[in-house]
């Protein structure tokens, strides 16, 4: 890669980075395949005015299944990617808005520390995980499977993903609004992905019960 970065940063809002999108999951997958692969040298130079954009968002249109347009969507706002539709608003299915309106998912990506997230675990299984540290000590998390026969059960503590802060933490699923309780780092949860799919967490630490939160 033979970019400056850091003159880029200083004269452009966004650039794109990579091959241009084309309606296919085999596309989605090549660009994040691009950016894990060169993440240590693009993830330090995003930020507030200042993004990499792997390129539009596929949902509403007809490459992607249901589980493969939410795994784009939560992959691109890990990523703290630009999110640009590319669909027709006149035949759009309100499946597809919903993916695409998800407040919680549009509050993450808009975080104000403008963090770029990164993949940080790389499974045997076909399970990979990224994470994006936001504000206010709190994570998002994206479970993300390249499976293609069934979901998958995925073990995991907070510690093994390196959040080791102490104290408890609450996840809440970004698309279904479930919430898990009690998180300690060392606390072994499961997660559910479907093949192509994600499991996304906004992740957050809460105040022990006697503790004034003025």
């Amino acid at each position: 890669m033979q970019v400056d970065y850091s003159l880029l940063a200083k004269i452009c809002n966004l650039w794109r980075n990579y091959d241009d999108i084309q309606d296919s999951w085999t596309s989605v997958l090549s660009i994040l395949d691009w950016f894990v692969a060169h993440q240590d040298i693009l993830q330090p130079v995003a930020g507030p005015g200042h993004w990499n954009d792997p390129d539009m968002l596929l949902i509403g249109n007809f490459g992607l299944s249901f589980e493969q347009a939410r795994a784009q969507m939560a992959l691109w706002t890990v990523l703290a990617a630009p999110l640009f539709m590319s669909t027709d608003l006149r035949t759009i299915s309100a499946q597809n808005v919903d993916i695409l309106q998800n407040p919680l998912m549009i509050k993450i990506n808009q975080d104000p520390l403008g963090i770029q997230g990164r993949r940080i675990l790389k499974e045997k299984s076909l399970i990979e995980v990224f994470l994006r540290p936001l504000i206010n000590d709190a994570f998002a998390l994206v479970f993300f499977s390249r499976r293609t026969d069934m979901p998958y059960r995925f073990h995991s503590s907070l510690a093994r993903l390196n959040i080791t802060c102490s104290g408890l933490y609450e996840a809440q699923d970004v698309y279904t609004g479930a919430v898990i309780s009690g998180l300690q780092p060392e606390t072994i949860f499961t997660v559910i992905v479907n093949p192509s799919g994600v499991v996304m967490w906004y992740l957050y630490p809460i105040k022990k019960p006697g503790i004034s939160q003025q």
